[in-house]
């Protein structure tokens, strides 16, 4: 196996678990994230996994498809500057989820989930959230249809 290979086999599993992981954790605060009963487990669970497995995933995916991209000579194409740049734009949206999500927590614990500023927390974690999502669809779809 030649080390382009070894690298894409690495960027895909890192991409299904870390990405996966992600998903699932959207599904988690969206589904239990505000039940009374689970609300504060689901949280901190949430937290846990965002940090030991999507964001050491995403930033994992930049090394090895850097990496591929300079066994392949791909690093001047367009689609691999835009996909490395809309990663950066990724990147604020994880870290602006990360910090909302501490702040749920606190709130949860605090004030309680039928607090205004917990609503108001609750709905820019979900709004970066799905900016991280969508940023990531962009660059898979440059990843797949590579465009001039």
């Amino acid at each position: 196996m030649n080390a382009y290979i070894g690298f894409k086999f690495a960027h895909i599993l890192t991409a299904i678990v870390a990405l996966g992981t992600g998903a699932a954790v959207g599904l988690l605060l969206g589904f239990f994230g505000d039940d009374a009963a689970h609300g504060a487990y689901v949280l901190r669970l949430s937290r846990k996994l965002l940090h030991w497995v999507v964001l050491p995933g995403y930033l994992l995916m930049l090394a090895t498809g850097m990496w591929m991209g300079h066994l392949a000579n791909l690093l001047d194409a367009r689609w691999t500057e835009a996909a490395m740049n809309l990663w950066g734009l990724g990147a604020v949206f994880y870290a602006v989820f990360a910090v909302f999500l501490r702040r749920r927590v606190t709130l949860w614990e605090t004030v309680g989930p039928a607090s205004p500023a917990y609503r108001r927390v609750a709905g820019l974690t979900a709004i970066s959230g799905a900016g991280a999502g969508l940023v990531i669809l962009i660059i898979l779809g440059y990843m797949v249809f590579k465009p001039a």
